[in-house]
């Protein structure tokens, strides 16, 4: 999914490391050892976690900006049920990965030249045979381009609310580009490696427009309840992932219900299970059937801890952001303002709360409270550059005709 660095992107701290380093941590019972890796991939060097198992790897691809942290909510799970090997790693300029700063060419920065390094570091890890490919947001075109270049070795996806190009249209993305051009000198000051992404989007669509995903891979296609505030964008959305589910035989569209764009946080246990059941798929019957038997221990503890959590979650900050914007996309703009109103009362002290209130303000076409809003939400947590940046924008746009 492609939105605006204040939906989409949250800055990242980038780390410097000079040496090579292997953990060797033991977890679950020395069952699995974890591995924290920077490797050379032609000139930079990207960071892998893997979580090291008996089982055919599991590659996981998370969306636009997101390091390996992302994933930790359901990574011990799948380690313990699966008992694969489990892959995750920051993308060149994000997380901990390097950025190759020698070439300031877009496409030495973009997607394909991505999926090479990833390439070259799977080779040298020793997994570029049999593998099961996991995608959100971004992650989608990364993954789509991914198995076509393998659809041999790529056994199964599931992808999680992930990048359709049949949503990507003509005029989305040139009305998009003209946006991104026009920011772009803000954007390369707060991270460059979002920079590239941003300004590749016209290439990226390109390049996907020709690659199509793998018919004979079989697909899991998780799509969100919530996602756009704009109701013709969410409807397109959904549509897109219906078209894709629908295209073949092999693949199965689920709706996330109650979930918005990161599913695997609203609704872990959801992801978890589709995950397991594609990968159940590529085992043979006794291997398939253990992975069941630890599916339906892991269910049972799963749903009493996910109960625990939803009675947490009822009336808390992030349920009321959800609920505003649920009602945001459906074109409710005044109920939608009156309950991120409550938000801010109820929790005055959230950056969030008063950030999403703004954003409803924006939608609604009220620049000077949204702009009221965004300045208080500044205030709360001055290190979101994403939400400065944007008040900045705003301030500086031209009053609406």
């Amino acid at each position: 999914m492609h939105l605006s660095p204040v939906q989409t992107f949250k800055a990242m701290k980038k780390y410097l490391f000079t040496t090579l380093i292997f953990l060797g941590l033991m977890v679950n019972s020395g069952r699995c050892q974890t591995i924290d890796t920077l490797l050379d991939v032609g000139g930079y060097r990207l960071y892998f976690h893997i979580i090291k198992g008996t089982g055919m790897p599991i590659l996981f691809e998370g969306g636009s900006g997101a390091d390996v942290t992302v994933w930790d909510d359901i990574l011990k799970p799948l380690a313990d049920i699966t008992h694969a090997t489990l892959i995750t790693y920051d993308r060149a300029g994000f997380g901990k990965s390097e950025l190759d700063t020698t070439n300031d060419d877009l496409d030495r920065h973009g997607i394909l030249h991505g999926i090479e390094g990833l390439e070259t570091g799977l080779k040298k890890l020793g997994y570029n045979g049999n593998i099961m490919l996991i995608a959100s947001s971004f992650g989608g075109f990364c993954a789509t381009l991914y198995a076509g270049r393998h659809p041999a070795t790529v056994k199964a996806a599931v992808l999680i609310d992930a990048n359709h190009i049949c949503w990507f249209t003509d005029a989305w993305v040139d009305s998009e580009m003209k946006e991104r051009r026009r920011t772009s000198a803000n954007t390369k000051k707060q991270n460059l490696a979002y920079y590239y992404q941003s300004l590749n989007l016209q290439n990226t669509v390109d390049l996907m427009k020709q690659t199509p995903f793998p018919a004979t891979i079989p697909v899991i296609d998780l799509v969100s309840e919530f996602n756009f505030p704009d109701s013709a964008l969410a409807a397109r959305w959904k549509v897109c992932h219906r078209q894709f589910a629908d295209a073949q035989p092999n693949r199965e569209g689920i709706t996330a219900y109650g979930c918005g764009h990161i599913i695997f946080r609203d609704n872990p246990l959801l992801v978890v299970s589709a995950i397991v059941k594609a990968y159940t798929g590529t085992q043979g019957k006794e291997q398939g059937d253990e992975i069941m038997k630890r599916f339906l221990s892991y269910s049972l503890q799963g749903t009493n801890s996910e109960k625990r959590k939803e009675v947490q979650y009822r009336h808390s900050a992030d349920n009321l952001v959800s609920w505003g914007r649920s009602l945001l996309q459906q074109g409710e703009k005044e109920k939608a303002i009156e309950v991120l109103k409550l938000n801010v009362v109820l929790y005055p002290g959230s950056a969030e709360a008063y950030e999403s209130l703004a954003g409803g303000y924006e939608l609604a076409g009220n620049k000077e409270l949204a702009i009221k809003n965004y300045k208080r939400s500044v205030e709360l947590d001055p290190n979101n550059t994403n939400v400065e940046n944007h008040l900045k924008e705003l301030i500086a746009s031209p009053p609406a005709k």
